[in-house]
């Protein structure tokens, strides 16, 4: 145990003595090769390929399934994540990590490291475990399980989505053959389950989705900004992911999607976004912008809509979980990460075959950034 505890402290060292080292100027990439923004056809079915592992030899392999989720009667937003990972010369952990954003109680959240002669892959279809947590896919049904010392968690997903990916769903790195593939298995699905955390258990029904997510990636290309947004309608669903890293300097790598039940409506990589009152976060040292406004057009389709922050119910300092010299070394190359989770008011027009439909309500957002892009702004 002793042994892997100090491979672990060598593999962190060498992986911040790379960050520190990256340059500032963007490098060649290709982004989504094949997808074309604007209405989207051929997505009509979950798809099973789009749930399973792909684990790799490669020393920078991360693969993760990250689940969202909002119950809003409660006022509860929740995240469950599996994550497959190489570490050292060892292949194959697994790290489960759940966080519960209560309006009345704050932040509980736990992490779980599996080695990997705990971690089951089902060779048929889609399953994943260890312990006593499992996702896994059951026909037009999704299952997770978390199951921690403070947090217990077991919700079944009924899918209402299609599944989908942008082109290719890759991001590559041609120069060091470095890559990122994202793609959506379940953009849109009713959540009903059970959580127990803070003594106490909730029986609980809401909305969420389900990306996965996995890349061979040097972590001096991970992203430093972040921005999520998941929107469900009672007709329509819209997702949208925004990242960027030091590599791709002003570039951002974007995500957008819109889909009612059964189908895939439109999709773009390439939009406009503005974030506007930018003002101080109570106990955070980053400022979060309070509107967002989104503009995608692609033909005679197009979506635009205004997103305005009502509630910011979770802040965190990214880097405090992690130990003290990653902390520092950290800092040298991106200062305090933030991150804030929050409810959304939004208000959207779509417009598809000559018809315009509004979509609004209530959703949920994520903001990440350092100190250090904030100075750079």
């Amino acid at each position: 145990m002793e042994s892997r505890k100090k491979i672990r402290r060598f593999g962190m060292v060498l992986i911040l003595a790379l960050i520190c080292s990256v340059s500032a100027w963007a490098v060649k990439t290709v982004i989504f090769q094949g997808h074309l923004n604007g209405r989207v056809s051929g997505y009509d079915k979950t798809d099973l390929e789009m749930f399973k592992a792909h684990p790799q030899d490669a020393r920078f392999y991360t693969e993760i399934w990250f689940n969202e989720m909002q119950f809003p009667k409660e006022g509860i937003l929740v995240t469950v994540t599996y994550q497959l990972h190489n570490l050292g010369i060892s292949r194959r952990y697994l790290d489960t990590g759940i966080t519960v954003s209560d309006p009345a109680t704050g932040l509980h959240l736990e992490k779980i490291h599996f080695d990997p002669d705990q971690v089951r892959i089902d060779a048929q279809g889609f399953g994943i475990g260890a312990g006593n947590g499992r996702i896994e896919l059951q026909k037009d049904r999704y299952r997770l399980m978390f199951s921690g010392k403070q947090i217990q968690a077991d919700f079944t997903c009924q899918i209402l989505a299609p599944s989908f990916q942008q082109g290719d769903g890759k991001i590559v790195f041609p120069e060091s053959g470095d890559f990122v593939r994202y793609n959506f298995p379940i953009p849109w699905a009713k959540i009903t389950g059970r959580l127990t955390y803070n003594g106490k258990t909730f029986d609980l029904s809401g909305v969420g989705s389900m990306n996965h997510d996995w890349q061979v990636l040097s972590p001096t290309r991970y992203p430093s900004e972040w921005r999520g947004f998941w929107i469900y309608a009672d007709t329509a669903t819209i997702s949208i992911v925004m990242n960027s890293s030091k590599d791709l300097a002003e570039k951002w790598t974007q995500r957008l999607m819109v889909a009612e039940p059964g189908k895939i409506l439109f999709s773009s990589h390439e939009f406009k976004y503005r974030e506007s009152e930018l003002l101080p976060v109570p106990g955070g040292l980053v400022p979060c912008p309070r509107k967002f406004l989104i503009e995608a057009v692609h033909g005679q389709d197009r979506l635009t809509g205004e997103i305005r922050v009502s509630q910011i119910q979770e802040k965190s300092n990214v880097l405090a979980a992690y130990p003290k010299l990653f902390q520092q070394l950290s800092k040298l190359l991106v200062a305090e990460t933030w991150s804030y989770r929050f409810w959304v008011d939004y208000e959207f027009q779509f417009t598809q075959d000559g018809k315009t439909r509004e979509i609004k309500g209530r959703g949920a957002g994520n903001y990440i950034s350092s100190i250090k892009a904030q100075k750079e702004k």
